[in-house]
């Protein structure tokens, strides 16, 4: 009887593996991804917000950057994805460095030995800025990592993306054309 029992109870949770779930979706389907990209529509064509930052030779703000277009991109050392952009985005400083109307600045919550750490290994050409975690998330607008923005001549968002791939050859093609498309549109 004990065996009869034990095979039935068997049988009865293999049958049960193959049942879909009992539960009922819920009402509201939150697409998550849908909800960054009406955020990140809802920032093109606003101000960047103010801000002031200094690194060990400049200091740059919101008004020393007006009447260039302005690429920001916020990055720190732990994020594969940024990391894996790095390369490209020293290709970009150098196709763009020579444009008087353009600026290139990045910003990262990282401290100074991680800075050193990752322009060393990437011999990063381009402005990097220290600023407190708060400032970071809020500059950044709480787009995640890394985020690249595209500024106007007045300081206007004009492109925003965020996240990316850890494979350097994806994130190097992103790199040198969308984005590049996008810095050129507004140069």
């Amino acid at each position: 009887m004990r065996f009869i029992l034990s095979v039935l109870f068997l049988l009865g949770s293999f049958i049960s593996l193959g049942q879909k779930p009992s539960f009922s979706k819920p009402s509201i389907n939150l697409d998550i991804d849908s909800l960054f990209e009406a955020r990140k529509k809802e920032a093109i064509g606003k101000p960047f917000p103010v801000f002031k930052a200094t690194n060990e030779t400049e200091k740059i703000n919101n008004e020393i950057l007006k009447g260039k277009v302005v690429l920001i991109n916020f990055w720190f050392e732990g994020c594969p994805p940024c990391m894996a952009e790095m390369d490209a985005l020293n290709e970009l400083y150098q196709r763009l460095k020579n444009n008087k109307d353009f600026e290139f600045i990045s910003f990262t919550m990282d401290q100074a030995d991680a800075i050193k750490r990752v322009r060393q290994k990437f011999k990063l050409q381009f402005k990097v800025f220290h600023l407190k975690d708060e400032e970071c998330n809020r500059l950044n607008q709480a787009f995640g990592y890394p985020t690249s923005i595209v500024l106007d001549r007045s300081g206007k968002i004009t492109y925003l993306v965020s996240g990316g791939a850890t494979d350097k050859d994806k994130a190097r093609e992103f790199i040198l054309t969308k984005l590049l498309s996008e810095i050129t549109k507004v140069l």
